[in-house]
């Protein structure tokens, strides 16, 4: 049955208890999935964690995962170059504050001394 709470205006509901234990909820703490019907097969994602736990020790052929360490270099070494270009660019937006008078926060300037470090480092990855 339904009530209105006087204190606050708000309905209130009386719950029904039909007698008999929930079928997945241990010491009061529900388990989603616990049931044993759940229980029985994997879920998907178990299944595709599986898969790629059994991958990972060595189920594909050694052809074809011999090439993939220098293209990951590669793409490690672009990696670097952008997120140092990135930095540069943070840099010249820095100096273009100061230059138009903004006072700059001590990091900032910290960083702004970096670019030089940044140039060589970019120059470096870049012939190699």
């Amino acid at each position: 049955s339904s009530g209105i709470n006087a204190e606050y205006g708000t309905k209130t509901r009386n719950l029904i208890d039909h007698g008999g234990p929930l079928p997945n909820v241990n010491r009061g703490v529900y388990k989603p999935g616990s049931d044993a019907a759940a229980a029985m097969q994997p879920s998907k994602n178990a299944l595709r964690n599986q898969k790629k736990r059994e991958n990972r020790q060595g189920g594909g052929e050694p052809e074809k995962t011999a090439p993939a360490p220098v293209q990951t270099s590669v793409d490690e070494r672009e990696k670097k170059v952008r997120n140092l270009k990135k930095k540069l660019h943070q840099v010249q937006k820095l100096k273009e504050q100061q230059k138009e008078g903004k006072e700059l926060e001590k990091n900032q300037l910290e960083k702004i001394k970096t670019e030089a470090d940044l140039i060589a480092e970019i120059q470096k990855l870049e012939v190699s």
